[in-house]
């Protein structure tokens, strides 16, 4: 039997190799830990805003990772690259369909045969199968890409997930420094509205000059001035936090929001492990999801390669057929039918080389991308570090301040009692007492604003093992 030599072709040609070429991940010189210490962590970025011991803050950030808009169009996207990587799986197997076809004519036959000329129904039933070779791998390398794209897709909304929950923190903790501000400043206006009354009634017989009633007055009024600032701001952060959470617009006008710890009860962690690896870094979502964009750059140019190259297909055809004639062909006759095609590029002006340059400079600009993330990440790191280390000091110094503050107070206090002072110091000890509050407010803002930073840096929580813990201990 003489087989044509098209449907040989495939298994000549069965030993060529893939054109994607290997992945190599991008070298970086990397530290292998912050400081001299030498205790790892391993990361664990669950749940890390229930380190602060407010069980409204962790509602309003399960409410945020179930609701918000951002976090859903992350979902939208990771289920386009799963239908996207399905449907390029799909194109490396066999399409099978079902053919059919019915005509009503006339059949002539030769004029000694036996046969009337009637009209007649001509009728066919059956399977059709298709299959491209891919012996060059250009339906593999689009798998392949569509395969890391999932991955990418998936630490996109992991990336999500973690700035939504670090976004949902820090709006949290402004608007309880806010309501902390204005319970200040409303004391802040009622003490000094006391102090000034009490400083014109000296005035009045001569106690004090002019100019004492004027600094009294003047800051009086600052005080005064500041506190729709501070309600302004409530009002807005209560807004960006609704919209954060994803709730509707009649939940976004009409709705309080839920308020757990003051700011001063709040724990403030410090999520900084003694010890950063370049691998807890090279696991943010951020760094791996550019990794695997850029590995799916990398299968498009064995995809764009591959154009170069035939084109391979084969086809089958089975089915039954029947002519509805008296004669002697009048029984159904069954066909099948087995084909090769084969379409090589001869000429086409350079549109192939161009699509191989297309894909790699895309591979080029990912690995541009790739190598960002990661001088961003050691950057976000190291500024977090910083960031945190100074609002620490900073917090630690204005609760002294705040706290010398109010033994200034309960001192004076028990010498008025005593009558070694008077109503005038005790409300001016309680001024600089208030301020001193609003001051180590600000701090504290700031210490926890740090510790998200942290988290955020790190992608996530820590956590040591119990090994680890007693070495620490």
């Amino acid at each position: 039997m003489k087989r044509s030599p098209i449907l040989l072709l495939p298994v000549l040609l069965a030993g060529c190799a893939w054109l994607a070429p290997t992945y190599h991940r991008p070298q970086m010189p990397m530290p292998d830990k912050w400081g001299t210490a030498q205790t790892a962590a391993t990361p664990d970025d669950s749940t890390w805003w229930r380190s602060y011991g407010d069980p409204v803050l962790d509602g309003l950030v399960d409410e945020a990772l179930k609701n918000n808009d951002d976090l859903a169009l992350a979902g939208a996207k990771l289920q386009q690259a799963r239908a996207q990587y399905k449907y390029a799986f799909a194109n490396q197997l066999p399409s099978i369909s079902v053919a059919g076809a019915d005509a009503y004519g006339r059949v002539h036959l030769k004029d000694d045969l036996p046969t009337p000329h009637r009209m007649s129904n001509l009728g066919f039933v059956g399977g059709m199968l298709n299959y491209e070779v891919d012996l060059w791998g250009k339906n593999a390398s689009l798998s392949k890409a569509a395969k890391a794209g999932v991955r990418a897709a998936g630490y996109g909304h992991a990336a999500a997930r973690l700035s939504i929950a670090a976004a949902t923190a820090k709006l949290y903790f402004s608007l309880r420094a806010l309501d902390s501000e204005r319970d200040i400043l409303q004391r802040t206006i009622q003490t000094q509205t006391e102090l000034l009354a009490l400083v014109q009634r000296q005035h009045e017989v001569g106690a004090v000059d002019a100019l004492a009633v004027q600094n009294v007055t003047e800051q009086l009024d600052a005080a005064q001035a500041a506190l729709p600032d501070v309600e302004d701001q409530r009002g807005k952060a209560e807004s960006a936090l609704a919209v954060m959470l994803g709730r509707s617009p009649e939940q976004i006008i009409g709705q309080a929001m839920d308020r757990g710890k003051n700011i001063d009860e709040l724990t403030i962690p410090i999520p900084t492990p003694p010890e950063i690896p370049s691998t807890l870094l090279e696991r943010r979502p951020d760094i791996a999801m550019h990794e695997q964009t850029l590995i799916a750059s990398n299968f498009n140019i064995g995809f764009a390669r591959a154009a170069y190259f035939p084109t391979i297909s084969l086809a089958s055809l089975a089915g039954v057929n029947n002519i509805d004639i008296d004669n002697l062909y009048r029984a159904t006759t069954r066909s099948w039918t087995l084909a090769a095609s084969m379409a090589a590029p001869v000429l086409d002006f350079g549109r192939t080389a161009s699509g191989v340059k297309l894909a790699k400079a895309e591979k080029n600009e990912q690995i541009i991308l790739y190598k960002q993330s990661i001088r961003t990440a050691f950057r976000e790191v190291h500024d977090a570090l910083l960031e945190q280390n100074n609002a620490h000091e900073r917090e630690q110094g204005d609760g002294g301040k705040e706290t010398a503050a109010e033994k200034t107070v309960e001192l004076t206090q028990l010498r008025l009692e005593h009558g070694y002072s008077s109503r005038l110091d005790v409300l001016s000890a309680q001024v600089i007492e208030q301020q001193a509050e609003l001051a180590h407010t600000t701090a504290l803002l700031g210490s926890l604003d740090a510790s998200v930073d942290m988290y955020r840096a790190i992608g996530g929580g820590f956590r040591l093992t119990a090994h680890e813990k007693g070495k620490r201990e």
